[in-house]
């Protein structure tokens, strides 16, 4: 039985909505072109939600830049990333980031075109 997400992580920017359900942005099996198994690109995954869940920004924006070399189509670690950065006062990069993850899905209902906005006034 799977244990059920705590009110806490479903409405978290970082929460794990998303365990065990596949990543609707994730371009396929593209870590193993890039020498990454898909074993090795979950866990990376898993780690840096973790890190943001336990409040590490800086090992989270290192983990999805990693993530984000074998999957760089990926809108989710993208806009993850932002966040983290978001949270480390990195406004331009976070903004880049999130610039990205729209651009790669722009229906990707955590970045809007309002957000990017309030990230732009930063």
């Amino acid at each position: 039985m799977e244990k059920q997400a705590s009110r806490k992580e479903k409405f978290s920017v970082f929460g794990s909505r998303t365990a065990g359900r596949p990543m609707r942005c994730v371009s396929g099996d593209r870590g193993a072109r890039y020498g990454v198994s898909k074993a090795a690109f979950m866990e990376t995954v898993q780690q840096s939600n973790e890190a943001c869940q336990r409040g590490d920004f800086q090992a989270a924006v290192h983990l999805y830049t990693n993530a984000l070399q074998a999957d760089p189509q990926n809108c989710i670690l993208y806009s993850n990333r932002s966040a983290a950065r978001l949270k480390l006062g990195q406004h331009q990069a976070a903004l880049d980031d999130a610039a990205k993850a729209c651009e790669l899905n722009p229906k990707w209902p955590k970045v809007s075109v309002p957000h990017l906005l309030q990230l732009g006034t930063h």
